[in-house]
């Protein structure tokens, strides 16, 4: 299915940042200096492409397909809307800790550490249920036509959410970050 493979694609970026982060959450635990600039790009993408994107792209067309297709909302769809908010207050909690580290308070370092792990460990195993319970249950109920028109959803929601070529500078970001913390 295209659209639910987009998805999953989708996941597998999300994930190679979380592996960024959790380099730099060590480096924060151990006193070394954070790249600001990095780390802004992080929680901008956590932002923008994670949530008002994939998250969009989830919550106002793929759910609501597979509530049509008869999957009760009760359920695995719920407990993903849930966590989707639960992962929205620790990206605020993240932005809040790093306002108070970039004004020069190191002592919030262990909590900006801890909140950003506490949102890799939510998240990942999020996309583990996504990947192996949800999606599943959509594509066996899916027709070939619907998904067509999710795909094509998708790319409309992501080019209204957050613009045209911004999916491509995100990408460009995940190599570069890949390369300097991770390879």
């Amino acid at each position: 299915m295209k659209a639910i493979n987009q998805l999953k694609n989708e996941h597998e970026g999300i994930k190679i940042i979380f592996r960024v982060l959790r380099k730099m959450c060590e480096s924060l635990r151990f006193g070394q200096t954070l790249d600001k600039g990095h780390f802004e790009g992080i929680l901008e993408f956590f932002q923008i492409f994670v949530d008002k994107c994939h998250h969009g792209k989830e919550e106002d067309l793929l759910f609501p397909a597979m509530v049509q297709a008869g999957i009760p909302k009760q359920g695995p769809i719920e407990a993903m809307m849930s966590e989707h908010t639960a992962g929205r207050s620790h990206i605020k909690a993240i932005g809040r800790a790093f306002v108070e580290f970039k004004s020069g308070n190191i002592a919030i370092s262990e909590a900006l550490a801890n909140e950003c792990e506490q949102y890799i460990s939510l998240m990942l195993d999020h996309i583990y249920k996504e990947n192996n319970i949800l999606y599943p249950m959509g594509e066996s109920r899916f027709s070939k036509a619907i998904d067509e028109k999710l795909y094509q959803d998708f790319e409309t929601l992501e080019t209204e959410r957050i613009g045209k070529g911004k999916h491509e500078v995100f990408h460009e970001m995940i190599n570069r970050l890949t390369h300097i913390y991770i390879e």
